[in-house]
C-alpha cells in the first residue's frame, strides 16, 4: 500500500549503530530531510531497525519499516498485517519514469519482500544484500523473498509498507 515509507542513503542504513541519528532523505511523514535514531548491533540478529521516527517512539506504534531474522512481537504485529507486509527497494539515481513505486521520482527496484503477518524479514545480512531466499513476485501476498543485491550499484534505499 506504500502508506508508510522512507528514503535513506545507503550509508545511513548499512553499518553498525546504537541509537544514533541516521539520515532520512524524506518519508511519508515529512517531505524534508531529517534524522531518526535507529539500531543496528551485531549481537542482535533482528536488527537493523529502520523506523519513521526515533526507535523509542516507533517500536510499538507501527512505525518500524524494516527488521530482520524473522523477528515478531509487537514490532511486526503493529504494522505488517495492517499494511500488506513491507518491502525494500534500491536505486542508483532518480529516474523520472513511472514504475511500480513512484515515491520520490521512481526508478526503484524491489529487492526484498515480507508478506502481511507477524514476523519481519528472514534476512540476517544487515542490509548488505547477501541473503537470498524465496521466489521474487510482484504479489504482496507472496511468501517472503530476497534477491542478492550486494554487487548492484545503488546509493539509496526505500523502505515501504506493502
Amino acid at each position: 500500500d506504500c502508506k508508510k515509507w522512507l528514503v535513506a542513503p545507503k550509508w545511513s542504513a548499512q553499518g553498525q549503530y546504537t541509537n544514533n541519528p541516521r539520515w532520512v532523505k524524506k518519508s511519508s511523514i515529512s517531505g524534508k530531510s531529517y534524522r531518526a535514531r535507529w539500531y543496528s548491533r551485531r549481537r542482535y540478529p533482528w536488527e537493523p531497525w529502520v523506523t519513521l521516527k526515533d526507535w523509542r517512539f516507533s517500536w510499538n506504534r507501527g512505525l518500524i519499516l524494516y527488521g530482520e531474522a524473522g523477528y515478531g512481537n509487537v514490532h511486526a504485529k503493529a504494522i505488517l498485517p495492517k499494511h500488506f507486509g513491507a518491502n525494500v527497494y534500491i536505486r542508483d539515481k532518480i529516474i523520472p519514469v513511472p514504475d511500480s513505486s513512484r515515491i520520490d521520482g521512481g526508478g526503484w527496484k524491489m529487492v526484498r519482500h515480507v508478506p502481511p503477518g507477524y514476523n519481519w524479514h528472514p534476512a540476517k545480512d544487515d542490509l548488505q544484500g547477501t541473503s537470498v531466499y524465496g521466489t521474487p513476485s510482484k504479489f504482496m501476498s507472496a511468501p517472503a523473498w530476497s534477491v542478492n543485491f550486494k554487487n548492484t550499484k545503488f546509493n539509496e534505499f526505500l523502505f515501504a509498507t506493502g
